[in-house]
This record gives structure tokens, C-alpha cells and sequence, in this order.
């Protein structure tokens, strides 16, 4: 009787999924990579936050191992319930998300990831939390539970803390300071920042706080608050009225009676709800308020109609509180001032401070206030050569990632990413609409985009001036330089030198910390912009001096220290064996897999032989519906170790630049038999021009099946998403090469980013980014978004397929039993063994060479 399957249906743990990889990434809003800064940056939040509630003067002080990182406040102490509440990945606790309020809290949800990425970076071995506050030590280990199949969180809490005042978080985290950085001299060269960028960006939005940071090599730097008395929009503040949609207020009221929120043994009266109000507080206008409604003894209770809230009077209650308090004045929500700013860009960021140029726009836009600061600068010449710092920041906090209207105004500006100046922007405003999960991107009010439109252009007059005149003359004028700063000497480091100091963090951020192999490209586009800051701006001229020249000499020269990286580098050329047909890429890995599977000699006893139990396909039919086309051939092993091609059931192409003829025949083969291309490239105009050749006639090639031909990227958007760093490219052609662009699909934005100036000798120049500006583990996540985005999962035929699939499958199996069974009746002992093999084996080979000596060998045996 034919064996069956009974099916079982089991329960998995939501909490499990927050505790995966990618369901923590969507979480953060950044790639494993980034996840130690972006959490670094929760905990300053939350310290700043805790401290501005009690009314004193921030300081924070962030120390970072090898191992672990702890960050340290002076501020009132994590409360036990909120440490305890955190546990429950049933629930999202926070304090601000209904809260329509000017806060820096942008996850609210801080906590639960800080418990999760230990264990995920450990491999999901072990996580461990540490939380000093009052006395106390509160220790969150995190396990799995494979068979309840969700996560186990042990919370024990321990008498006795060296800290009496204030919170102290340490995570435990293996080889946390690679990702944190550890040079403190480093210069703001990519969005993504360092411990050292991180904090020089938190003081540029706090006068009033203190940062310390103590790194694993004993370094130590403190930036001091300048102004302990400095005010701004606290924590603790009363809400306003003014700020809030009738939407947004139901949800406050609904989270309120969510809570069971009671007063003296009865639920909470509307009155009590309204004084938490800016400008209610008064009992005469809370009176006027709850009369004017006839809810002067009502509880938030008697707005409920049925399951919901009623939404009439949620809006005439808003609109009755909003006539009886006054809006808040942009100003009151915090200036930090032309004094600070300037005095800011000066000493942290560099700046001449004759060239720096302050603009401040305040206003309302849909009943919500703001503040908008912008500061421009440029270098000291002994900092001319370090490129753009873009340093952006909302409501105190700095930005991880960029809006894009902000890239396009540096660049219609003429800033370009080498030239030698320091933007500061800042926003606060009670309401942001953040465009992700882990709010790392904003989409502003048209009125504030206005106003930064306006404010980043007159900050920049000066120099995009300067900068026609230089496009003009082809060199800056040197009175316009002297305007602009004063003559300063600076010591630069030697390429060499350079690269040796930064290739070890190069290849841990490249590798997501030896996770992934990583191409020789990869690791360059790592270590670019931390050796340009070593030597003022410089960089080889020819990429491939680095990764064909530098990285393989660094690595012969370090052996102890590299033993374990696994670098990929371009194969060159194969190998094929003669009679087994096997093939191998001239390539890193698989020249290493190839060495580490040579065979000496081979077992004499019969183990058995094993039928291939895959059904005998060529081509797409019943075995896949997509295929992945790569513009270059370095990410194969990376997608091999990914195990891309079998989890997704995908082809994978590649090639080495613009597609020849055959792979367009080929990929119009494939759209007739249903097959949907998906086509990764660089951000460049090559990539736009391959995409294109891809799906449209050309003159060597003209196709008859229009094909089913999908752009993935690299796009403007994925650029300005992660924060992916750029390369200059010079187009030598007089004729604009964005019209060209248009025509393959770029849109206005990208044609801007691509092409941004022309030269004097009738060239133009702009930016291009290459998909190995992306670390190893960034490019796994980013692409398996955009299979997910558009579906693409295992491929299983239909009925007819699988019952004859089936069938066959039944017959082989039947077959293996038999071949088993014939195995285990061989005696070995009883086989005798000619004593003149050597030279019957040789004969057989004379008689056709082409013959290997096995085939002979086997060729006696059977008596021919």
C-alpha cells in the first residue's frame, strides 16, 4: 500500500519573524551593515530625550570594544515597565508615535531591535543585553527555542551596577567596531556615517549636549556643549491641537481607551484628555471646550458609537479645542542661530569661517509649524581636498539618509561630491512623513521643499558663481579662493600607506563581516573613500591598479591577517579536464573549490551507485520562468554562496559589458517560451545602453518576439535609498548625453545625476555608480527585495508534468532497490587481478588513444 503524508497544521511565532534578518532590516530601514550605527543612533536619541524630560543639560557618553558597545546617559533612568513591556513582540510599545510632537524618537521601537541584532549577528547563537540603571543590572539573554520555534528572551535583574544616575545600554556584539569605525579624524564622506561623523553630526543640532566617545585603541574624543542653557521644544512639553488632523486625534483617543486609561475609578473625562493640551490647561477653556461640545462630565467612553469612534464628534472636538488655544510660533520650537551654526562649521566641520553663509526660513503649512536652519561652507584649504559633507537633520537628530530633493538642489548648485564644502541643513517641525518603516527617508510639505529650494540657493550664490567661472576658465579663479578661505598646510598620507591602513575595514564592510565573499571591486568601492580622506582627496586613477595591483600585494604581505578573507577576483580564462569534461572558471573561488576537491586516489570497494533523481531538462520548460541578467561576471560566486539561482528557481547570465548578439538570441528564445529577463546594471549610462540593446532593435539585430526584458536597477532611487557612494565620469562627446538618456528610459532626475555639467573641451562630466558600490550582503538584500517585489518564487509544473514526473520517479526508485541490492552480492575478495594489467591496459590504448585508462580498464573486464 502506497505510503501518505497526513498533513499537520502548525503555529509559528510572529516574534520569530522579527528576529529574522530581513524582517529586522525592514524594522531599522537599513542592511545588516548599517545596523550598529542606526541603533547607535536610537540610544542617542533616546539618552537626549530622557535628559531634556528632567530638565538638564544632555551627556552622553558612547564606548566601543572590539566586541560590544555601550552608550551612557545622565538623564532619569530606563523605567522597569518600559524594559519589561519591550519583551512583548505582541505588541509595539512607544511613547511618541501617536504623539503629534516635535521628538527625535523616530523607530519607536528602539528596544525590541536592540534585543534582536546581537542574536542575529551572532548567527542566531546568543544575544546579550545589558541595562545599568539605578543600581541595577538587568541582563536580557536571547536564544531560540526551536521547538516552540520563536525566540526566548531570559530577563534576569541583578542588585549592584556601577551606575547610580542615568541609563547605561551595552550590546554585546561581535566585531562591532569595524562596522562603528574607529578613526577620529575621519571627515563626513558618504551618508551613511561612523561612530566619530555620527556624533560631529549630533553636535550640530545640540548647543546644550555633551558627547563622549572612547574607542577600542584607548583614542577619546569629546565634543563639549556650548551652550548648556540652550532651548528647544522638550519631550515633556504639552502637545497642541493645532498640530493634529481629526485622524490622527481619533487614534490618540483610541490608544487612550485602549489602555483603559481610569481617573479616580472611572475612565478618563474628555476634560482630563483636553488638559493635556498646549494652552488648555486653564479650567475656563476646558470648561468652554466640553459646554461647548455637552461633554462637561462625559469620559473619552462617550465618544464610542458602536465598535468605533465617531468621527463627527472627534472633528467638532478638534476644531473646539483649536478655538480656544492659540498656534504655536514657528520660533518657539528652537533656533540654533547663525552664532552657533557658524561657530559649528568652523570647528567641527572644517570651515573658513569667512565663507560661512546662514539662511533660516520660518513658517505654517497645514496648521504644523517649522523651522528651517541651512548653513554653507568651504573648507580650509588644509581640508580642501576631503570632498562634500552633507550633513541633514531632523527635529535635533541627524538623518541617516537623504531626501531627494535635497541631492538635486547640491547638485543644481554645482557642489559637486569633490568639491571642498560643508551643508548643513536642519528641520524641526511637529509632523514628518516618513517614507519607510525604519523612517530613514522623509517626504516634505511642498511649502518646506520651497523653502529648502530657496534657502540651499542662497546659501550657494557664491559658489555656484565661482563655479561657472570655473566652468568657464577651466580652473578656479584664485581671488574667488581667497574670498572664499584662507591658505592652511595639511600632511597627506601615500596611497600605499593609505590603502594599508583602511583594507582590513575595507574588507569586513565589503564581506558584511566575512559573511559573503566579496570581489576585488567591492572591496575598492569599501576602501575608496576612507584612503581619499587619507590623502586629500586622491585616489588611483586606474581602479584596477587596486584591485589588480594593491589588494593582491597587501594580501601576499599580510598572511596571518588575511587567512581567512575570501576575495574574489574576475576569472581569466578555464580549465577543462581531459575525458571528464569537467570546466573550470580561472576565477578565485572556483580555481580554491577546484584545488580543494583534487583526488590522489580512490576507495576500491563498491559503495554503490546512485540514479540521478533530477527529471532530464534543457531549457526553461518546467524547470524555471525567470532568468537574472548581470552586466559583469564578479557576482556569481556571491549568488552561488547565496544559493540565488535554486531558492528563486532563476537562470543566471551574465556578461562582460554590452550584450553580444547571441545573448539577445537567446533572450528572445526565452520570451517565447515565457520567460520574464530581469536585468541588473550599473547606475550609468552603459547600463541604460545595455538595457536597452536588450529589448530593442538594433542595427546587428533586429528582433522578431518582442521580449519580455525587466529594468531591476541599479536606479536614482536605490542610489539615494542606500546611500551608495558615486564616481566621476567624463563623456567625450559634444553632444549632451542625457538626450541619449531620455531615449532609453532615464528619468529627468537620473539624466541630472548622470550628466552634470559640460566641460570647456567639448566633453561633458557627471556621476555614475557601480552595483559593486553595494557590500556583499547589501546586494543579497537588495535583490532579494526586488524578486520578492515582483513575485518571482519556486517554480512546480502542473498535474500532467508531476504525475509523469511521478511515475518516473516510482520506476527509479524501484531501479536504485535493485542496483542496492546487486552492490551488496559483490564479493571483492573473490575478484583476482591479472598480473600483467599495466600492460593489457596499455595495449587497449594503443589501439585508440582517444580512450582514457579507466574506459580500457573497464573495457577488460568486460572481455572486449
Amino acid at each position: 500500500m502506497q505510503a501518505t503524508l497526513e498533513r499537520k497544521t502548525f503555529e509559528i511565532s510572529r516574534a520569530l519573524e522579527f528576529f529574522s534578518e530581513k524582517e529586522l532590516q525592514m524594522q531599522i530601514g537599513f542592511s545588516r551593515s548599517n545596523w550598529a550605527i542606526a541603533l547607535t543612533k536610537e540610544l542617542i536619541d533616546n539618552s537626549l530625550d530622557a535628559a531634556e524630560m528632567v530638565g538638564i543639560s544632555p551627556e552622553v557618553e558612547i564606548t566601543v570594544e572590539d566586541d560590544w558597545l555601550c552608550v551612557q546617559d545622565n538623564g532619569p533612568g530606563l523605567p522597569l515597565d518600559t524594559i519589561d513591556r519591550s519583551l512583548d513582540y505582541a505588541v509595539r510599545v512607544s511613547d511618541k508615535s501617536l504623539y503629534v510632537s516635535p521628538t527625535r524618537g523616530q523607530l519607536g521601537n528602539a528596544l525590541k531591535c536592540i534585543w534582536a541584532a546581537p542574536f542575529i549577528v551572532s548567527n542566531s547563537e546568543h544575544g546579550l543585553i545589558e541595562i545599568h540603571v539605578a543600581g541595577v543590572q538587568h541582563r536580557i539573554a536571547v536564544t531560540l527555542d526551536r521547538i516552540k520555534r520563536e525566540p526566548s528572551l531570559k530577563h534576569d535583574v541583578i542588585p549592584g551596577s556601577v551606575v547610580k544616575n542615568g541609563t547605561l545600554i551595552k550590546m554585546h556584539w561581535p566585531s562591532v567596531a569595524c562596522y562603528l569605525g574607529s578613526d577620529e579624524n575621519a571627515l563626513f564622506y558618504r551618508s551613511t556615517p561612523d561612530v566619530h561623523e555620527l556624533l560631529r553630526r549630533y553636535a550640530a543640532f545640540n548647543p546644550h549636549a555633551t558627547f563622549i566617545l572612547k574607542m577600542p585603541d584607548g583614542a577619546k574624543m569629546c565634543l563639549a556643549s556650548s551652550n548648556s542653557t540652550w532651548d528647544k521644544w522638550r519631550p515633556d512639553q504639552p502637545i497642541s491641537a493645532h498640530w493634529y488632523t481629526p485622524e490622527k486625534l481619533r487614534d490618540l483617543i483610541a490608544a487612550y481607551l485602549g489602555r483603559e486609561e481610569t481617573q479616580d475609578g472611572k475612565y478618563l473625562t474628555v476634560r482630563a484628555f483636553i488638559s493635556s493640551f498646549a494652552g488648555l490647561k486653564g479650567t475656563a477653556k476646558q470648561r468652554a471646550v466640553t459646554e461647548a461640545m455637552g461633554l462637561s462630565r462625559a469620559s473619552l467612553r462617550d465618544l464610542v458609537r458602536g465598535d468605533d469612534i465617531d468621527m463627527v464628534r472627534v472633528r467638532e472636538l478638534l476644531t473646539a479645542m483649536q478655538a480656544q488655544s492659540n498656534p504655536v510660533k514657528p520660533e518657539r520650537l528652537g533656533v540654533l542661530g547663525k552664532t552657533y551654526l557658524s561657530q559649528y562649521m568652523v570647528e567641527h566641520a572644517f570651515s573658513d569661517s569667512e565663507s560661512v553663509v546662514y539662511h533660516k526660513a520660518t513658517g505654517v503649512t497645514q496648521g504644523l509649524p517649522y523651522v528651517l536652519e541651512v548653513g554653507f561652507g568651504v573648507n580650509r584649504s588644509d581640508y580642501e581636498d576631503c570632498g562634500r559633507a552633507l550633513i541633514f537633520g531632523l527635529n535635533w537628530s541627524p538623518a541617516l539618509k537623504y531626501p531627494p530633493e535635497l541631492l538635486n538642489l547640491v547638485g543644481g548648485s554645482r557642489v559637486d561630491s569633490f568639491d571642498p564644502v560643508t551643508l548643513v541643513v536642519h528641520l524641526a517641525c511637529p509632523s514628518l512623513d516618513f517614507t519607510e518603516h525604519g523612517k530613514g527617508s522623509v517626504n516634505l510639505l511642498p511649502e518646506i521643499r520651497t523653502q529648502l529650494e530657496q534657502c540651499v540657493e542662497s546659501v550657494t550664490k557664491k559658489w555656484k558663481k565661482a563655479a561657472a567661472r570655473k566652468n568657464r576658465e577651466n580652473r578656479m579663479r584664485e581671488r574667488d579662493l581667497e574670498e572664499l578661505r584662507k591658505s592652511q598646510t595639511r600632511k597627506l598620507l601615500g596611497f600605499k600607506d593609505a590603502a594599508c591602513r583602511v583594507m582590513e575595514q575595507a574588507y569586513l564592510r565589503a564581506s558584511a563581516n566575512g559573511t559573503y565573499p566579496a570581489n576585488a571591486r567591492q572591496i575598492m568601492y569599501a576602501a575608496r573613500p576612507l584612503i581619499k580622506k587619507l590623502t586629500g582627496g586622491e585616489f588611483y586613477k586606474n581602479t584596477s591598479s587596486f584591485t589588480q595591483q594593491v589588494l593582491p600585494d597587501f594580501i601576499k604581505e599580510h598572511p596571518e591577517l588575511t587567512r581567512a578573507w575570501d576575495v574574489v577576483f574576475d576569472a581569466r580564462g578555464k580549465l577543462t579536464e581531459p575525458h571528464t569534461g569537467k570546466r573550470v572558471d580561472l576565477g578565485t573561488v572556483a580555481v580554491r573549490q577546484y584545488i580543494n576537491a583534487w583526488t590522489r586516489d580512490f576507495d576500491e570497494k563498491l559503495r554503490g551507485f546512485r540514479i540521478e533523481n533530477d527529471c532530464p531538462t534543457t531549457g526553461p520548460c518546467n524547470r524555471f520562468n525567470f532568468a537574472l541578467f548581470i552586466e559583469k561576471e564578479g557576482f556569481n560566486e556571491l549568488l552561488q554562496v547565496a544559493n540565488i539561482a535554486r531558492r528563486f528557481d532563476i537562470a543566471i547570465m551574465s556578461t562582460k559589458g554590452m550584450s553580444v548578439t547571441a545573448s539577445r538570441t537567446l533572450i528572445e528564445k526565452l520570451s517565447e517560451a515565457g520567460v520574464t529577463v530581469l536585468v541588473l546594471h550599473d547606475f550609468d549610462k552603459a547600463g541604460f545602453s545595455i538595457v536597452d540593446t536588450l529589448r530593442s532593435n538594433t542595427r546587428r539585430y533586429e528582433f522578431k518576439t518582442r521580449p519580455k526584458v525587466i529594468d531591476l536597477g541599479l536606479r536614482l532611487d536605490d542610489v539615494v535609498a542606500m546611500g551608495l557612494e558615486s564616481e566621476s565620469v567624463e563623456y567625450g562627446s559634444e553632444i549632451d548625453p542625457r538626450e541619449r538618456l531620455r531615449q532609453r528610459g532615464a528619468t529627468e532626475d537620473e539624466c541630472n545625476f548622470l550628466v552634470q555639467e559640460r566641460r570647456p573641451a567639448k566633453s561633458w562630466i557627471g556621476e555614475r555608480v557601480e552595483l559593486n558600490a553595494m557590500a556583499s550582503d547589501q546586494f543579497i538584500d537588495w535583490l532579494e527585495g526586488k524578486l520578492d517585489d515582483l513575485g518571482v518564487e519556486k517554480l512546480v509544473p502542473g498535474e500532467g508534468v508531476l504525475a509523469k514526473a511521478y511515475r518516473r520517479a516510482w520506476r527509479y526508485a524501484l531501479a536504485q532497490d535493485a542496483i542496492d541490492k546487486a552492490v551488496r552480492t559483490v564479493n571483492d575478495e573473490a575478484i583476482s587481478v591479472p598480473h600483467d594489467l599495466e600492460q593489457a591496459v596499455k595495449e587497449k590504448l594503443d589501439d585508440n588513444p582517444r580512450r582514457s585508462w579507466d574506459e580500457a580498464l573497464f573495457d577488460l573486464v568486460r572481455g572486449y
